[in-house]
């Protein structure tokens, strides 16, 4: 079965920036790896039912149960400070994600410049919290005192290219 057109865009994108990815016909989705300044993981691409373009980032840490409701509420603080995309947490395995969805159009195509911009957010969000997630995690700080650790650390830090996808 083709890709449908959503991850035909995708493709044409990642190919035309001589990016590596896995195509995976049987389960329209498209996996690739990502290379940041606090992190490696995996993400995939794929439509939902509803014919949105979805790109989930598989955070390679799972939150011990012991600090799943502290994780938990990181995880919410997080997210109320963000426009596109959540970090989700399974409380049956602790497993953490970060996902962003985008309406499409009826054409259901992507633009390159959409998917620059939606990649680079994507990937620069992860890539921003995951400090402050990993001390909740595992090292018992609170998550309040987390984000306030990481955005002193933020402020002071010079501009530089965050992330590669390979």
């Amino acid at each position: 079965m083709p890709m449908n057109k959503i991850l035909t865009s995708l493709i044409e994108f990642l190919e035309a920036k001589s990016l590596s990815y896995d195509p995976d016909e049987e389960a329209q989705a498209v996996r690739l790896g990502v290379e940041a300044a606090n992190l490696r993981w995996r993400c995939f691409a794929c439509k939902d039912d509803s014919g949105r373009f979805v790109f989930v980032s598989l955070i390679p840490i799972k939150a011990p149960e012991a600090r799943r409701v502290a994780c938990a509420e990181v995880l919410c603080r997080i997210n109320a400070r963000l426009g596109l995309g959540h970090f989700d947490m399974d409380f049956n395995d602790g497993e953490l994600v970060f996902r962003t969805v985008v309406p499409l159009a009826k054409r259901g195509r992507l633009s390159a410049d959409l998917i620059e911009h939606l990649l680079q957010g994507h990937t620069v969000v992860v890539d921003r919290f995951i400090p402050a997630i990993t001390s909740v995690v595992f090292s018992g700080q609170s998550p309040k005192k987390a984000l306030a650790l990481l955005e002193e650390s933020t402020e002071d830090a010079p501009a530089r290219e965050q992330f590669s996808l390979n």
